[in-house]
């Protein structure tokens, strides 16, 4: 009996570790933008990379996929990163509405294993490696929603991204304390009872959220918005490897990042 305790024990402490690691370890990528609501349609956009919110660590450009502005008319212009860690980038918005800076991040595996009673991170496949804890093919987008005067209609557009967080109301219309609701799509179909988090710069230093909810059976989902200034929503979706990928990985990972700012 004391022997089936200690079992179930380390089981359990097993699949807590393997749960932090997951959280802790795994690099998120968001977009920060100077100004969200630019009176002369001037704006910044810079990079966030880790673990705290609104800064952490810095993203190489090599890791980007694609980077692009989306117009108030639909139009999708592509954006060179600007030089230094946080890739600041400037915008010229000429036209009044509502725009989506968006980004994909570059698809990748990563691995945590055991060797020699330690602990490796690398950005490799697991095949040949034993001790393995976590593994996983990852894929991460980030948007970031701008408005110049007016808010139009341009933001609930779907961008394609196989994971996407789409507001279903501007965040400009939205007060401290009102709920943003907002839905997400996983390859372009509702995400039923995604977890959706969401924090504010300034609430956290680390990687907690402010607050936590998740989809419905129509991916739809409400944030309360406790705080005015920037904030940052996320949603995370994880599937166990398809067959052709299992010598590769365990598990599939997507998680999708949405910035705009509360007045």
């Amino acid at each position: 009996m004391q022997g089936f305790k200690k079992n179930v024990g380390l089981c359990v402490m097993g699949i807590l570790m393997l749960g932090m690691f997951s959280s802790v370890h795994a690099h998120t990528m968001w977009l920060n933008v100077s100004k969200y609501y630019p009176e002369w349609g001037r704006s910044v956009v810079y990079f966030g990379w880790g673990h705290g919110y609104p800064v952490a660590d810095f993203l190489s450009a090599e890791k980007l996929e694609a980077f692009n502005l989306i117009t108030p008319n639909g139009e999708k212009k592509a954006l060179e990163p600007g030089p230094g860690g946080f890739l600041a980038t400037a915008l010229n918005l000429s036209e009044k509405g509502s725009y989506l800076v968006t980004a994909t991040l570059k698809p990748g595996f990563y691995t945590m294993y055991v060797d020699k009673g330690k602990i490796h991170h690398k950005s490799v496949p697991k095949t040949g490696l034993s001790g393995v804890i976590l593994s996983l093919h990852f894929e991460q987008y980030a948007k970031a929603l701008i408005c110049v005067e007016e808010s139009g209609e341009a933001f609930r557009k779907p961008v394609g991204h196989a994971l996407e967080i789409i507001p279903l109301m501007n965040p400009a219309e939205v007060k401290v304390g009102d709920y943003l609701p907002v839905q997400v799509l996983f390859k372009g179909k509702p995400a039923r009872y995604c977890p959706v988090y969401g924090t504010y710069a300034g609430f956290s230093t680390g990687e907690d959220f402010a607050y936590a909810t998740s989809a419905d059976g129509k991916g739809e989902a409400k944030i309360r918005m406790l705080h005015h200034g920037p904030w940052l929503l996320k949603a995370k979706i994880k599937r166990p490897a398809p067959e052709d990928l299992r010598d590769q990985c365990n598990e599939l990972s997507y998680t999708a990042t949405l910035t705009f700012e509360v007045k």
